[in-house]
């Protein structure tokens, strides 16, 4: 019998100060190793430039970033998060997390969040870098 992993995610992650909602499709997933595993977000709320956040939490540890995107067809992927895992943003308001190929070390729970950003301020902030 092969080992089941456990993968949590949450989905009440809102941002009330700028009345956008955050909302994730799964709460709980039980799958087999070499399995695929999709988690679908969306926010809804007020108009404006969102970035868009995914984040792991493994058992016992903090919060991990693994990529974020700016804007529809954008994705920028921490470095210790690319394969298996990619991003998609094809809608403004929508991004999916992938990961082709699950292990145990991908057991954890997963965070979606939107953070209002201007696009002017963030080209600065990029010049700078």
């Amino acid at each position: 019998m092969r080992p089941r992993l456990l993968i949590f995610t949450l989905n009440f992650l809102t941002c009330f100060s700028q009345e956008v909602k955050v909302t994730q499709d799964k709460k709980f997933v039980s799958l087999q190793a070499g399995q695929s595993l999709t988690f679908h977000c969306q926010y809804e709320g007020q108009s404006g430039s969102y970035t868009m956040f995914w984040y792991q939490q493994k058992l016992g540890k903090g919060l991990e970033l693994m990529g974020y995107s700016v804007s529809k067809n954008d994705f920028t992927p921490e470095k210790n998060f690319g394969a298996p895992w990619t991003m998609e943003r094809e809608e403004e308001t929508k991004s999916v997390l992938t990961c082709n190929k699950v292990t145990r070390e991908v057991s954890a729970v997963y965070f979606c969040a939107a953070s209002y950003h201007s696009r002017q301020r963030l080209r600065c902030s990029l010049q700078k870098t």
